[in-house]
């Protein structure tokens, strides 16, 4: 009886031994909602090899594209809230509820963020064999051939579609939209010369501009930024359009403030960096430094600011 209640004691004493083990005990997932060579695949990778030096645990990307960041948005929501399992979130997160139909979590109460990490503005490129060398250009070349200007974007519902559908409006031209899973393959295949346009971040597609294969038409800005002056702004074109784009750390619901507060100092202090402000600037993204509150505050004010727009131009996905 007595090795029995030994038995019981030294098992109760190993699950509690477990419980207090401090956070984090194991490797964390980072699930990025895209493919493979985009800006958020850029920015996460880049944040997971600076976190899991300061946590002591490897920060592991997983890439779970699909359906404009459904899937992977979606494995996080119902994902444990311990810590564990984190998403790489951008602007698309409060867009999707609002243009896809039977999205099963809200992007605001089904989770907890745990800091920005940036800003940067969605900007327009061509294949360099097109013949347009700014934005104006483009539109003279749309509006004499309707609906044979190609304009790439990574999905239906995507940042980079919302943000060629608002050109359109705001120009009145009809472009022709080719969605793929993902702004790297969007801009793959601008490199390549398969489609004409598409709108993008910097970080997704500098390494192609600076490689002369794509040319930058127009930054949809207040002002030209300072990494890239050459780039004008929309607004000095005469085209109403600014559209900043942002990337955030979420967690499921739920999860315990503690651990919340253990990730935003950490990655904030990433942030802090210069070494990671030097990696940022030529990607055009300028680091964040607002609390997981203001974060809150970001997505509610988004949710509702992309909801009106969708409704304004009428963009639908079954």
């Amino acid at each position: 009886m007595m090795a029995k209640w030994a038995a019981v004691l030294g098992l109760a004493l190993m699950t509690t031994g477990a419980a207090a083990q401090p956070y984090p005990s194991r490797p964390i997932t980072l699930v990025v909602p895209y493919a493979a060579g985009g800006s958020s695949d850029v920015l996460g990778r880049l944040l997971a090899e600076r976190l899991s030096r300061s946590l002591g645990q490897q920060v592991v990307i997983d890439n779970r594209a699909g359906a404009g960041s459904r899937i992977g948005t979606e494995i996080v929501a119902k994902a444990a809230p311990d810590g564990y399992t984190l998403l790489l979130a951008d602007m698309p997160h409060t867009i999707v509820p609002a243009i896809q139909k039977g999205v099963p979590y809200h992007p605001v109460r089904d989770f907890t963020p745990v800091g920005l990490i940036g800003t940067t503005s969605m900007v327009l490129f061509v294949n360099a064999g097109l013949k347009a060398q700014t934005a104006p250009d483009l539109v003279a070349l749309a509006k004499a051939s309707p609906d044979t200007v190609t304009i790439a974007s990574g999905g239906i519902g995507s940042t980079t579609h919302l943000t060629a559908e608002l050109f359109q409006v705001r120009t009145g031209t009809k472009l022709v939209h080719v969605p793929f899973r993902g702004a790297g393959p969007a801009i793959n295949d601008l490199f390549a010369g398969h489609v004409q346009s598409a709108f993008t971040t910097l970080a997704t597609a500098s390494a192609m501009l600076d490689g002369g294969g794509i040319r930058a038409l127009a930054i949809a800005s207040e002002t030209r930024l300072p990494s890239r002056p050459a780039i004008p702004t929309f607004k000095e074109s005469g085209i109403d359009l600014v559209v900043e784009h942002w990337w955030g750390i979420l967690a499921p619901a739920g999860v315990p403030a503690e651990i919340v507060t253990r990730l935003h100092q950490e990655l904030a202090a990433v942030l802090a960096t210069p070494d990671f402000a030097t990696k940022l600037e030529p990607l055009g993204v300028a680091p964040s430094t607002r609390s997981p509150e203001e974060f809150h505050a970001l997505l509610e004010s988004e949710t509702a600011r992309w909801a009106e727009i969708v409704r304004s131009i009428g963009v639908v996905v079954p």
